[in-house]
């Protein structure tokens, strides 16, 4: 009885193990998801000012005083030339004087209105003399006004004497010098705003997708600060422009560099990395995915359906991934760690 029970005991550890095997066997498959297989492309653009305007002379005259030269910056009064104000000041003065003559007339005629008009009621003077008092009253009063209006003329014609410029922008170009006359509307200068950057890119429709996944990550580098290293700067998408262009058949797009950078100028080589897909159409996948006998090799479908491959080499962005080929293999499809199952 005891050599019975010992067997039964033997019996159901045997029956456990057999079990616990046939449970591995049929345990589900270890996956992976095919990545695809991505490059690197720099692309190089130059940076440029955030905007850039003409300085422009408002009125006639001889230049006085320049307070900018090519690179200087627009100061706190946001001068950048002055032209000759003499005339100007001497029509003004003789504005003040006129003005200060028809007040005096003025003064004179209302008090002249008001004693007629005392005259008139007591029947002393004519109403014909108050109505030539009264018509003298109105026309200096309208004189006066009209000096008024002169003289604020004037006033703003000596204000767009000084030629001015939006303050902190650099001057890019001065075209004026002392003692030279300029007319209206003729541009002395030009002066732009360097306080951010703007590198402009033309990028494909698959280019600007990629550079849109990277938004919130972003960064140039800028290649001509004098240092050993290329400096990455953080960036942002400043402007896209919407329209299209058939010759290039690429999106205008600017970025903007979102960090200080000194020395702050145009021209500066900057360069932007993206990430796209390989145009071949491969795949990354780990090792272990990859099986292989003699010259050939295979990956086994999630189903179980065995697919030949062809392994590019190791991935350059991703060294523990290998790049590789197959026929229906696309990125998203899932295979099984173990090609050789």
């Amino acid at each position: 009885m005891r050599f019975l029970r010992l067997t039964a005991s033997a019996a159901c550890l045997l029956i456990a193990a057999l079990e616990g095997v046939a449970a591995a066997d049929i345990s589900e498959p270890t996956l992976v998801t095919a990545v695809p297989a991505m490059r690197e492309i720099a692309l190089v653009g130059f940076s440029r000012a955030l905007a850039e305007a003409p300085l422009v002379a408002e009125t006639d005259g001889r230049v006085q005083a320049l307070f900018a030269d090519v690179g200087d910056r627009i100061d706190e009064n946001g001068r950048f030339a002055q032209l000759d104000t003499t005339f100007l000041q001497l029509d003004l003065e003789e504005i003040g004087v006129q003005e200060e003559r028809l007040r005096s007339q003025v003064d004179y005629d209302q008090r002249e209105v008001t004693r007629f008009r005392e005259l008139v009621r007591q029947n002393s003077a004519s109403a014909s003399q108050l109505d030539t008092l009264e018509q003298s009253l109105r026309d200096n009063s309208h004189a006066l006004r009209a000096l008024d209006v002169k003289r604020r003329m004037l006033q703003e014609r000596l204000a767009r004497a000084t030629i001015s410029a939006p303050v902190g922008w650099s001057v890019t170009a001065r075209n004026v010098e002392l003692g030279q006359w300029v007319r209206g509307g003729e541009t002395v200068g030009r002066a732009a705003d360097f306080s951010t950057l703007l590198v402009p890119f033309a990028l494909t429709p698959e280019q600007f997708a990629a550079l849109e996944q990277t938004r919130s990550d972003l960064a140039l580098e800028v290649l001509d600060l004098g240092n050993t290293a290329d400096q990455a700067i953080r960036a942002r998408i400043h402007r896209v422009n919407p329209g299209f262009d058939p010759e290039t058949r690429k999106i205008a797009v600017e970025l903007a560099l979102t960090e200080a950078v000194e020395p702050a100028r145009g021209g500066l080589r900057v360069r932007l990395r993206l990430r796209l897909p390989e145009a071949t159409g491969a795949v990354s996948l780990p090792p272990s995915a990859l099986a292989s006998s003699y010259e050939e090799s295979w990956v086994l479908r999630e189903n179980g359906e065995r697919v030949s491959a062809l392994p590019l080499g190791p991935d350059a962005l991703n060294p523990k991934l290998i790049r590789v080929t197959a026929p229906g293999l696309k990125p998203g499809d899932r295979v099984r760690v173990d090609g050789g199952g």
